[in-house]
């Protein structure tokens, strides 16, 4: 397990598309936060106990998620890595990000951080028009964002990525443009694209654009950060050469990880037997505290073991979504040849201009990724 994703749940307020689990201040109750610090501490020492961490030296990345973790005070956050490394450390060179939202940076609580061993940051822009944030639910407004990208870099950060959102009601090419071209002023190292995507009984269902306009979008999108320098290296990322995100790879290339606090997935493989087998903790503070803090035990939910079926659809999903493709080789009977020699000829894949062993999704195969994984799988 070189890679450990740790969940911080407490939002501001909690925006109505997310999917993820999280407490917004209207649903945290009094002491949640230091109840939370002592859940995370004793699933710290019992992952240590259980010999589930990595040996000293060897932690290649470490996330912190949520929710968002810059609403954990930096004196919290120090007793809870405090605990972790007295049974691990980190490798010479190690990745290790912070989810921060504009409202809760501050330069003195991000130079805190960066003392601890804080080494990246990913702030969750979303938006630069103020009416699309306040349409989104987010507490944050255009000036707080670009002051907060400014008191990141004032404060020693210097690979910082920011998050945006396309295919928001209402969003034009020019809206896009703009934001990018505010963004991309500063000197970040990465960018995320995330499609707004809500379920149909959403209320902003019915104003979401057309997969044509969505498409239009991601394309436009994938034009202007590549003339900038940045590498479209997976379905909804950009980074400059060197600043691929090595934690989101490590996910996307089924590499085993391990995840803190309450709805954490991990991933592990038995090396020997080549099984794959994922797990997941209560997805509520308070069930996930009991079970560490009353039970004395590990707050899992469920297990499940990866059947064949599974690890061939992930192998073919997780391989499309990044930019190094996939081996011809794989094209292994005659049915599969003929659907992707049908995608190629449809602009959706194309043989990869530096391994001519090898094909990769096309920027527009990109944004059609699902139908190419339905093809070949």
């Amino acid at each position: 397990m070189a890679s450990l994703y740790f969940h911080f749940p407490f939002c501001e307020t909690k925006c109505h598309y997310c999917d993820f689990y999280s407490l917004g201040r209207e649903k945290a109750k009094a002491g949640d936060a230091g109840l939370f610090e002592k859940a995370m501490i004793e699933e710290i020492r019992l992952r240590a106990h259980a010999g589930d961490l990595p040996p000293h030296g060897t932690i290649d990345t470490i996330f912190l998620g949520g929710g968002t973790p810059s609403m954990t005070p930096p004196d919290s956050m120090k007793r809870i890595f405090e605990e972790l490394f007295r049974h691990t450390s980190l490798a010479p060179d190690a990745e290790w990000t912070m989810e921060a939202n504009p409202s809760s940076i501050s330069l003195e609580s991000f130079r805190d951080y960066r003392a601890l061993g804080i080494n990246r940051v990913s702030m969750g822009v979303q938006s630069l028009r103020n009416d699309h944030l306040e349409k989104l639910g987010r507490v944050h407004d255009e000036a707080a964002a670009l002051r907060s990208l400014t008191a990141l870099f004032e404060a020693g950060f210097q690979n910082v990525s920011t998050d945006l959102l396309c295919g928001v009601p209402g969003q034009t090419t020019d809206d896009l443009q703009s934001h990018l071209e505010k963004l991309s002023a500063f000197p970040i190292t990465h960018l995320s694209i995330y499609l707004l995507t809500l379920a149909p009984h959403h209320r902003m269902y019915p104003e979401l654009p057309n997969e044509d306009e969505q498409l239009k979008h991601l394309l436009f999108i994938d034009h202007f950060m590549r003339e900038r320098g940045f590498e479209h290296y997976e379905i909804s990322n950009f980074a400059k050469p060197g600043f691929q995100a090595r934690h989101n790879l490590a996910y996307w290339k089924n590499q085993p990880f391990l995840g803190f606090g309450p709805s954490a997935h991990s991933a592990a493989m038995a090396p020997a037997e080549g099984v794959r087998t994922r797990f997941k903790n209560f997805s509520s503070l308070h069930r996930y505290a009991d079970e560490l803090l009353k039970h004395e035990r590990l707050p899992v939910e469920w297990t499940e073991t990866l059947t064949d079926a599974q690890n061939e659809l992930e192998k073919w999903m997780l391989a499309i979504r990044l930019a190094e493709g996939f081996p011809r080789a794989w094209l292994d009977t005659e049915p599969r040849t003929r659907k992707a020699e049908m995608l190629i000829r449809e602009g959706l894949l194309e043989p990869h201009p530096s391994a001519p062993d090898r094909l990769r999704a096309t920027p527009r195969g990109f944004a059609l990724s699902d139908g190419i994984t339905r093809a070949l799988a």
